[in-house]
């Protein structure tokens, strides 16, 4: 018993010169940075010409700091930063429910969407309407960035938007109320008598309820196929994309995950799910959760992949709030298709490939659906599978 106390004593001891040791690296080390910082900052206030923001300087530090592991997927959030991205990633914000583009050819703000039931709607905003004043501000694709600050808001409040809808070369006043507007993620629609089509845009809290609604209303319209279109999808929250599959894929695993110390999850459907056949459409830019998607589908041959090779996303980042309302967002581990493939820098390939046009990628909105050669080849191979 003397020996044993005396060795854990002797450990502690250890344990604690180590500690003592490390922090003192720490601090030494650190100490270096803090001077070096100083200098840097005498010299901009010395020779720098304008006005210098310390708080972005002090931000910059941090952005800095993370940016140096050299991993694209991971980055430090400021507060307001992580505010904006929990908000994106909930799918609901304050707001009247209307997307925006900036037209570069004349510098102006054009509405690209009115989300259906939105206050906008409601107000009388259309598709392709300018806005050229929010909230007592003119504003032209200068202000683009800080358009959305002028528009959301408290709900219940209102703010006042002017319009120049370019179809009848006249101005319209609205005092709209604010909202909580859930965005629009998924869209539907019967392409012909048999065929259903459903395009998820991104992965958000509220994407699986409106994939629901969307899958539940074509089986109502005796959809006999489905095209489930995931081009330009860049990704989003794991855990939807893993109820979605679990609608589409049978009994078994979906996506495994390994993190830095080997250690695994793997994630499961149940054996109920919805066997309508279907083909999936994929390009460059369908990565990260949308790759979970289509990867669990191919291996599964539930579907068939139509479009071009994804765009090679394996990785799975988690989100690490700090105490002052900022956050790091970081990559913590690998994903695997069911067959137990990473497809980090390789992505997947499509079962057909049919490449666009530049011209028609450049038609982006208005393409129609006689002109998507993708669209047009997935909608005679899932009628073949109908039959």
């Amino acid at each position: 018993m003397k020996k044993k106390t005396i060795f854990r004593g002797a450990a502690v001891s250890f344990l604690l010169v180590a500690m003592v040791l490390v922090t003192t690296a720490f601090v030494d080390k650190y100490h270096y940075v803090d001077k070096k910082l100083q200098a840097i900052e005498a010299v901009l206030k010395d020779y720098y010409v304008g006005d210098i923001d310390e708080q972005k300087l002090e931000e910059g530090i941090y952005k800095g700091f993370v940016a140096g592991v050299g991993d694209a997927y991971t980055n430090y959030y400021t507060s307001d930063e992580y505010a904006s991205f929990k908000e994106k990633s909930s799918g609901m914000y304050a707001g009247i429910g209307i997307q925006m583009t900036l037209q570069t050819y004349d510098n102006s703000i054009e509405v690209t969407e009115v989300f259906e039931g939105s206050p906008a709607e409601k107000a009388g905003i259309k598709p392709k309407d300018r806005i050229i004043k929010a909230a007592g501000k003119r504003v032209t694709g200068d202000e683009f960035e800080i358009l959305p600050t002028l528009v959301k808001g408290t709900p219940g409040t209102t703010v006042d938007i002017t319009v120049y809808r370019p179809s009848e070369e006249k101005n319209y006043d609205f005092t709209i109320e604010r909202a909580s507007v859930a965005s629009p993620t998924v869209y539907f629609r019967m392409l012909d008598n048999e065929v259903g089509y459903i395009q998820i845009k991104q992965f958000e809290a509220v994407t699986y309820d409106q994939f629901k609604v969307a899958l539940d209303k074509l089986k109502k319209e005796k959809a006999k196929g489905l095209v489930l279109d995931l081009r330009d999808n860049p990704g989003g929250l794991l855990n939807i994309v893993e109820q979605i599959a679990d609608e589409l894929v049978p009994e078994g695993i979906i996506v495994s995950t390994k993190d830095k110390q080997g250690k695994g999850s793997e994630y499961y459907a149940d054996s109920k799910y919805t066997d309508i056949p279907m083909v999936v459409l994929i390009n460059g830019n369908s990565a990260s959760a949308s790759e979970v998607l289509a990867g669990a589908l191919k291996d599964y041959s539930r579907a068939e992949l139509i479009g071009t090779t994804t765009f090679g996303k394996g990785v799975v980042q988690t989100i690490i709030p700090l105490s002052d309302g900022s956050a790091i967002k970081l990559t913590t581990s690998q994903y695997f298709t069911p067959s137990g493939v990473c497809i980090q820098g390789i992505g997947i390939a499509p079962d057909y490939e049919v490449k666009l046009s530049t011209e028609k990628i450049l038609k982006g909105r208005e393409l129609t659906d006689t002109e998507d050669d993708q669209l047009q080849t997935a909608i005679k191979v899932v009628k073949e599978k109908i039959k």
